[in-house]
């Protein structure tokens, strides 16, 4: 003897789960991606005049830690170097302020955080939510991983909140 089928399936997908996964493949919105780039442009703007807080350090290195985990992850590319040029350009300012006291900033190594700007915007407008996500995810894992010395001697871990207000 056969059973009668159920007119309506046993269980209903979640219409949360669903919205959720739309709202991953889609691509950054302009909003975030305009405010994002806002704090990336005032960031470098406090860094140029030598008035660079702990908040305006955190924004940079934010966006330079997220493009090399886009590159790691193959979502983006830097064959020209900018992420390490960055890189460099901020332990440099930082090891002088240290060193020196004095804030500024040399040309080149502003040239460098700019040239940054300009391709973490281009970056921000082909990347989906889901893929910032689990950039922000690697970015966490790695920097756990080299705050506990697993990533070698070379890899150096600058603190935002351990640097001067």
């Amino acid at each position: 003897m056969t059973r009668k089928r159920k007119a309506t399936p046993r269980h209903q997908a979640n219409p949360q789960a669903w919205l959720v996964a739309i709202q991953g493949a889609c691509l950054l919105s302009l909003d975030d991606r305009t405010v994002w780039a806002l704090q990336f442009d005032a960031a470098l703007d406090a860094v140029r005049r030598g008035q660079a807080d702990q908040a305006a350090w955190a924004c940079i290195f934010d966006a330079i830690n997220l493009a090399e985990a886009l590159v790691l992850m193959r979502v983006a590319r830097d064959d020209a170097g900018l992420i390490a040029a960055a890189q460099q350009a901020c332990v440099a300012i930082l090891d002088r302020q240290r060193a020196t006291g004095t804030r500024a900033a040399r040309a080149s190594e502003l040239a460098a955080l700019r040239e940054l700007q300009g391709a973490w915007v281009d970056l921000l407008a082909g990347i989906t939510h889901s893929q910032r996500f689990k950039a922000e995810e690697l970015v966490a894992r790695r920097t756990r991983a080299a705050q506990a010395g697993g990533m070698g001697a070379q890899v150096r871990v600058i603190d935002a909140a351990g640097l001067p207000a």
